[in-house]
């Protein structure tokens, strides 16, 4: 049976456990605001009697417990990555569709402006003011193709330097969530230190989600191991493995690199994947579909100008320069420099007869080539120029809604794992108003005792 003093000993662990209650409660309604946190639960169990004739010894803390769903934590990690990656590679193509220009001020409008120049030289064959007209417009549209492929020359460099930075970020990461793996190691699982340390590293590990796609395995400690890519290590316990970068060979952009193997082709999510896809799989096709548009004007314009005569009733040189290859000619095109010197408008051959200069069929064959489906046999350059602007613009208009849906997804993913780990105040409020109420309970049951205990020592007194 328990005396009077042993009933103050569980009254004052009681009122310590309804004290440390409120205490927990007190820390999620602070931190209701704060990213990355969990709410705590506290564990009470009853203290066993000491004494078969004891009802019991009160109440104890058997725990302090951060409420996480895993696989809600994974889910918002994955959502994250595949957001952020959408995210990074709507604002470029955003970028490179603005670039491209208004409809008639690009390549389309300097087309027609050449094949106008050519009609115009078919009504006066003899006409230097027409001639001039034809090389200056062919000057135009060659510095518009040159612009448009050092646009794009430039946005990839723009691009690498946003890699080169984002890989920096995520090894500082790594380099956090090492850190904090060992700090974690050191400390007793379920201590209000070590959650609150596993707190920041779920939330590095969301951070990192967000720059990269990863694999997060958790250990003993409550710590992580992450891998990237292909099972490439990334931080093992409190060790990371920095990721780099590579100059990739006559490119100038930089190449991801893991233990010396280059994994670049290894990476889908994040920031960091949705920036390769548009550098390395996106920018290079609109590159090539510029220069195939590019090699098929010069080629085409020149078979027929070197079939023509000029003025003098010599054989027609090449209109524009000779292109070694579809690849790179939009950034070479150039128009003969023959033509472009004082008085080489009288080269410009408008003539199919070497005896009568004011004949104007190889100027009418020029100016045909607008409406002829020259490009594989099947498109005009009018067409294939729609279809490149069409594929940026679907490509823009993809990520941008993919974005969203992904960001919208992502926000419901968050909210169902707030359900779980949130902190709810007016949950707090009805545990801090029960906690109150047992400590002021605990407390009347301590004072009643101690009345009882005054009364014993008066009665042994006397």
């Amino acid at each position: 049976m328990a005396d009077l003093f042993t009933m103050l000993q569980t009254t004052s662990r009681s009122l310590e456990t309804q004290r440390y209650a409120l205490d927990v409660v007190g820390q999620n309604i602070a931190n209701v605001n704060t990213p990355g946190y969990a709410r705590r639960v506290v564990d009470i169990a009853a203290v066993p009697p000491y004494e078969p004739r004891s009802a019991g010894s009160g109440a104890e803390v058997l725990s302090v417990r951060a409420i996480r769903d895993r696989f809600l934590d994974r889910r918002v990690r994955e959502e994250m990555s595949a957001e952020q990656a959408a995210a990074a590679a709507a604002d470029i193509l955003a970028l490179l569709e603005t670039g491209i220009g208004a409809p008639g001020t690009s390549v389309d409008g300097d087309l027609d402006d050449l094949f106008d120049a050519f009609a115009s030289l078919a009504e006066a064959p003899t006409s230097s003011t027409a001639r001039i007209e034809v090389v200056t417009e062919a000057q135009k549209l060659a510095a518009t193709f040159n612009t448009l492929a050092g646009g794009l020359a430039e946005a990839a460099r723009d691009v690498d330097v946003r890699v080169r930075a984002t890989v920096d970020q995520i090894n500082a990461l790594a380099r956090q969530i090492a850190d904090l793996n060992g700090s974690l190691a050191g400390m007793a699982p379920g201590a209000p230190e070590a959650l609150h340390v596993r707190d920041q590293v779920i939330q590095a590990l969301e951070s990192l989600s967000a720059l990269i796609d990863v694999q997060a395995v958790e250990v003993e400690s409550g710590g992580f191991d992450v891998s990237i890519g292909s099972g490439r290590l990334l931080v093992v316990a409190n060790t990371p493995y920095e990721i780099g970068t590579t100059p990739r060979d006559g490119t100038g952009v930089s190449d991801i690199v893991a233990a010396g193997q280059v994994i670049t082709g290894e990476i889908a999510g994040g920031t960091l994947g949705g920036l390769l896809d548009v550098r390395d799989v996106k920018m290079p096709a609109y590159l090539q579909h510029l220069d195939r548009l590019a090699y098929e004007v010069a080629q085409n314009i020149n078979a027929i100008h070197a079939g023509g005569y000029d003025l003098q009733g010599n054989p027609g040189v090449a209109f524009f320069e000779p292109l070694a290859s579809v690849a790179g000619a939009a950034a070479a095109l150039r128009v003969n420099g023959a033509l472009s010197a004082p008085g080489g408008e009288r080269l410009v051959a408008a003539s199919t007869s070497p005896t009568a200069p004011g004949n104007n069929e190889n100027a009418r064959a020029l100016a045909a080539l607008r409406d002829q489906p020259v490009v594989g046999g099947t498109a005009t350059f009018a067409e294939t120029w729609a279809q490149f602007v069409y594929e940026v613009g679907r490509d823009a208009a993809s990520a941008s809604e993919a974005a969203v849906s992904r960001g919208e997804v992502l926000r419901q993913v968050t909210n169902l794992r707030d359900g779980v780990s949130g902190v709810s105040l007016d949950e707090e409020a009805a545990n801090m108003l029960r906690f109150q109420r047992a400590y002021e309970a605990n407390a009347r049951y301590f004072k009643t005792v101690d009345e009882l205990l005054v009364t014993l020592m008066g009665l042994v007194e006397a």
